[in-house]
């Protein structure tokens, strides 16, 4: 009879093991076998781990979210925003409060991948995620303002050199409602958005490179300057500030480079230099276009960047004949 038992229990217990049925298993557990079914694609099997989840828990907003995922997996986009809503709405109950960042960062995403008049509610969701990191109190308001003044006066190294402003979850929403700007032609909002991008990507990136190299500085000799109003007796090497500074990483830090193309910094930089363009700036955007290619000084001829991709390919043609790409940052 004993052995007849323990048979039962072990063949329960193997096809708990290969079938994964559920034995009374916390509603953690059966989360994290809802997220694993995902990626796999096995997404009735997901489904059905990440209900039980939300039966077991009604307060669950890492549950309702992931179930948002397998319904937008589906291409359910109304069952999917229902459900961001839902995660959205028991956010108090996430054991990581900052998770409610993400959530917001995917439901934004899926609403501007239905239709434009969903783009509103889009837009003041990033909005919002980007108030959180950084107020829009007046003297934020200011500073953002000053960036700009100094950037359109005086360039892009002279920001570099007087300014760190790095920001961190609210990046993305910032670099997303910049194209957006520049899409819907308001492009002094553009300018602001993505002068302050462009300037946390590289106050970051500094960190970083003098965190491996920390004799290294982004010097200015403001005596020098003074005494040489004519020559840019700033630097050193042969090359100044930025493009120093970009030189260096790619030849010799990968990992920083990788990041720098994961953060899509070139994409950046160009609509800075487009908004610069368009707000009258051409001088200054012309710069930063050189920036984004090889320039031979014997034969005259500009190369794009490898690095760069495409947007070096589009710095070249706007240095041949500057241009204004409209609904789009490329044509």
């Amino acid at each position: 009879m004993y052995k007849i038992h323990f048979c039962l229990l072990m063949v329960m217990l193997l096809l708990i093991s290969v079938y994964g049925i559920s034995a009374d298993e916390p509603a953690w557990i059966l989360l994290e076998k809802g997220k694993a079914e995902l990626e796999k694609r096995n997404i009735t099997e997901s489904l059905d781990f990440l209900l039980q989840a939300v039966e077991l828990n009604t307060d669950y907003p890492e549950a309702e979210y992931w179930i948002g995922r397998v319904y937008e997996a589906q291409g359910q986009a109304v069952l999917a925003e229902e459900q961001y809503h839902r995660a959205l709405d028991r956010s108090i109950y996430l054991r990581v409060p900052q998770d409610r960042i993400g959530i917001e960062y995917r439901l934004a995403g899926l609403l501007l991948n239905l239709d434009t008049s969903r783009k509103a509610e889009a837009l003041s969701i990033l909005y919002g995620i980007a108030d959180k990191e950084s107020d829009s109190n007046p003297v934020t308001v200011s500073l953002e303002h000053s960036y700009v003044d100094l950037i359109t006066t005086e360039g892009i190294d002279e920001l570099l050199y007087l300014y760190r402003d790095e920001l961190l979850f609210s990046l993305k929403a910032r670099r997303i409602l910049a194209e957006e700007s520049w899409n819907e032609g308001h492009y002094r909002s553009s300018l602001l958005l993505s002068t302050r991008v462009v300037l946390s990507l590289m106050t970051t990136a500094t960190i970083r490179y003098r965190l491996a190299h920390p004799d290294w500085r982004f010097d200015i000799d403001e005596e020098k300057d003074r005494l040489n109003p004519d020559r840019d007796v700033r630097y050193t090497g042969n090359s100044d500030g930025l493009e120093d500074l970009l030189n260096r990483i790619y030849s010799g830090d990968s990992i920083l480079s990788d990041w720098l193309e994961y953060e899509g910094f070139w994409p950046q930089l160009y609509l800075l230099s487009e908004s610069l363009y368009a707000e009258g700036y051409a001088k200054i955007a012309e710069s930063l276009w050189h920036l984004m290619v090889i320039d031979n000084t014997v034969t005259g001829e500009l190369t794009p960047r490898p690095e760069a991709g495409r947007w070096g390919q589009l710095s070249r043609s706007q240095l041949r004949e500057p241009f204004i790409s409209v609904g789009s940052i490329s044509p």
